[in-house]
C-alpha cells in the first residue's frame, strides 16, 4: 500500500502526494524479492527476509515536463511577480531593483524548497526535484534559481529543445529535474527511482 515516508500514512486513492506534509507516497520494497511491503515491518512476507533498511521507490512514476510547459509555468511566475510588484508599489513601499530581485529570490529560491511549488508550476502541473527525486533543500533551491535566471540571460531554456532528455542548462548543474504531474499516475505501477 502507498504510504507517506514521514508520517507512514496511506495514501487515498486520488492523491500522489501526502496531505499533511507534501511528501511524495512512496511504496516499500523487500531488497530481496522485491514484493511489497507494509511500513515498519521487520520481516518479508513472500521470502521471509529480514528488513533492515527496505528500499522505498515512488508511488506515482513521474515524466520529465516538457521545454515548452517548463517555460510556460516560467513566464506565468513572471506575471505573477509582475502583480505582486505591482501591489508591493501601491502599497507605498518604495521600488527599484533591489525590490525586484528580493522578490524573484524570494517566488523562484523559496517556494520550490521540499517539493513546493510556484505559480507557474502549480498551473502547469510541475514539480521540481532533485534527480534521486527528493525535495530540494534551501541552497539547492537558491543554486537552481541563480543558475535559472544565469541561463535564462542566454537564451539558456531554449537549449533545452535540443537535447535528447530535454533538460535546461540549470537543471544539469544543479542536479535537479522538472517533473510533470499527471492526473493519472497514482494508478499506474510503481517506478523504482534511477
Amino acid at each position: 500500500m502507498p504510504h507517506c515516508p514521514d508520517c507512514q500514512q496511506e495514501a487515498p486513492a486520488a492523491d500522489s502526494r501526502c496531505p499533511l506534509d507534501r511528501s511524495f507516497f512512496v511504496l516499500s520494497c523487500c531488497p530481496r524479492c522485491q514484493a511489497e511491503v507494509f511500513p515498519k515491518e521487520r520481516f518479508c512476507a513472500a521470502c521471509g527476509s529480514e528488513l533492515e533498511a527496505a528500499p522505498v521507490r515512488l508511488a506515482a512514476p513521474l515524466k520529465a515536463a516538457s521545454a515548452p510547459a517548463r517555460v510556460a509555468a516560467t513566464l506565468l511566475d513572471g506575471l505573477a511577480l509582475l502583480v505582486a510588484y505591482e501591489v508591493w508599489l501601491s502599497l507605498g513601499w518604495g521600488g527599484g531593483l533591489p525590490v525586484v530581485v528580493l522578490l524573484a529570490a524570494a517566488w523562484w529560491g523559496l517556494l520550490p524548497i521540499q517539493a513546493g511549488q510556484t505559480l507557474g508550476q502549480h498551473v502547469m502541473g510541475q514539480v521540481v526535484l532533485t534527480e534521486d527525486r527528493q525535495g530540494l533543500n534551501l541552497k539547492t533551491s537558491l543554486a537552481r534559481m541563480l543558475a535559472a535566471a544565469w541561463s535564462w540571460a542566454f537564451l539558456g531554456p531554449m537549449r533545452a529543445l535540443f537535447r535528447a532528455d530535454g533538460a535546461t542548462s540549470a537543471e544539469v548543474w544543479t542536479q535537479t529535474r522538472t517533473w510533470s504531474l499527471q492526473p493519472g499516475d497514482r494508478v499506474a505501477p510503481a517506478e523504482t527511482p534511477d
